[in-house]
Formats: C-alpha cells, sequence, structure tokens
C-alpha cells in the first residue's frame, strides 16, 4: 500500500513537474548570466529548493549583496512555509520526527496545494509515502531543469519573449482552481488576491503575498468561528 500511495504521489506532481521545466530553465540561465556554474546551480537547488529565494538569490549574488541579507531576504520570503507546515500538523499527527523532517523540507506552494487538498478529503493514500512521491518528484525536476538550464546557458533566448515567465502562473491557477470547493473559498481566493494587489502597488512588493494570506485566513477563521 505505501508503495501505491508513493506512485500515486508521482502521479499526481506531474502538473507540478511540467511548470516547473520552464521556471528551472529561466532560473539556469539567469544564474549562468550572473556567473553561475554546474555544482553552483546544483547545489543550490538541491538544498534550497525554492523558486521565489531562488531568483531573488541569483539576482542579489549579481549585485554583490552580503552573505547575511540574502540569508534573512530568503527567511522572509519562505516564512510562508511555517503556515504550510502548520496546516500539515493535524494530518500527520504521530507521525516520527525524521520523516515529518523529510517531508517540511520538500514542501513547495504547488505541492502544498495538492498535498492539503488530498489531506481535508481524508483521502485513504494521503500520508508520509504520498508526500514523499508528490514532492520529490517536484524536487527533482526542479534540480534537472535548472542545471539544464545553467549548461544551455545563452543558447536558450531571452525567456520573456517565449512566454515562459507565465508557465509558473498558469501552473498556479490551474491548483487554485481544483481547490476551490465553495462560495467561502472562492471569496477567500479573490480577497486575498485584491488585497495582494493594492500592496503590491503601494511598494510593499516583498511581503504582500504573506501578509495577505494571514489577513484573510484570520477573517475566514473568524467568520467560520461566527457560524458555528
Amino acid at each position: 500500500m505505501r508503495k501505491n500511495n508513493f506512485l500515486i504521489g508521482v502521479k499526481d506532481s506531474l502538473p507540478i513537474v511540467l511548470g516547473y521545466i520552464p521556471i528551472g530553465l529561466t532560473l539556469g540561465v539567469a544564474a549562468r548570466e550572473v556567473g553561475f556554474l554546474f555544482m553552483n546551480m546544483f547545489s543550490m537547488s538541491a538544498i534550497v529548493f525554492a523558486g521565489s529565494s531562488q531568483f531573488i538569490g541569483v539576482d542579489m549574488i549579481g549585485a554583490g549583496a552580503s552573505f547575511a541579507t540574502i540569508i534573512a531576504t530568503t527567511f522572509f520570503v519562505n516564512f510562508r512555509h511555517f503556515m504550510m507546515s502548520s496546516a500539515y500538523a493535524p494530518h500527520l499527527n504521530g507521525k516520527k520526527t525524521w520523516a515529518l523532517a523529510i517531508v517540511s523540507f520538500g514542501i513547495t506552494d504547488e505541492s502544498f496545494a495538492i498535498g492539503i487538498t488530498k489531506a481535508k478529503e481524508k483521502s485513504e493514500s494521503f500520508g508520509i509515502s504520498y508526500l514523499l512521491g508528490l514532492e520529490y518528484t517536484a524536487w527533482l525536476s526542479w534540480l534537472i531543469s535548472t542545471c539544464i538550464g545553467v549548461l544551455l546557458g545563452s543558447l536558450i533566448p531571452d525567456y520573456q519573449s517565449l512566454g515562459l515567465d507565465f508557465a509558473l502562473c498558469a501552473m498556479f491557477i490551474g491548483l487554485i482552481a481544483a481547490m476551490v470547493k465553495s462560495k467561502m473559498h472562492l471569496a477567500v481566493c479573490i480577497l486575498s488576491g485584491i488585497i495582494s494587489l493594492v500592496l503590491y502597488q503601494v511598494g510593499m512588493t516583498n511581503f504582500n503575498v504573506i501578509i495577505a494570506a494571514v489577513v484573510v485566513s484570520c477573517l475566514a477563521v473568524g467568520v467560520d468561528y461566527a457560524r458555528k
């Protein structure tokens, strides 16, 4: 059964893989332009495994930012992972610490969107094995695509001219659409999007998504509590 659950996770990760490939290639090309070699990219993708943070990190390295600044920025950009891990906690209660640590490393926005939906549906396949298949298939595709991007380097034209920068957005739209099951879910999506855009326009470009997520989540919990 565990083996089957792992394979189900692998299968469910395929939409993520399709979204990661063009974005990973783009990151690799951008990293090559600031001096990254194959092993630099391999190490970064293998250890960090966070698209937004890696793009920011590459830009900051290219700009000559300090080591401490890069670490601090990465921490705040990825702070949302604390919330995602907390959401998994009730569904993985009683699991071994080492297994939880491995699963936690592999969490991304995309894999979480699929995994938490599976958990809330109380699917029989959901568990550590399922999450390992889901997350680490995505991780491997990201690792390979970013490294290929570095190797190809200047052979790949400007990614914006090919529309590759929209691939990740399109994938998120599909994942969110699959998670919307009620009017409350739809309202949360729309309101969080509006708040995020407003914050972005007023200059909070690094924290707009985090603040919008926290504010709207608290409002949704309050409304749900009031109904009960």
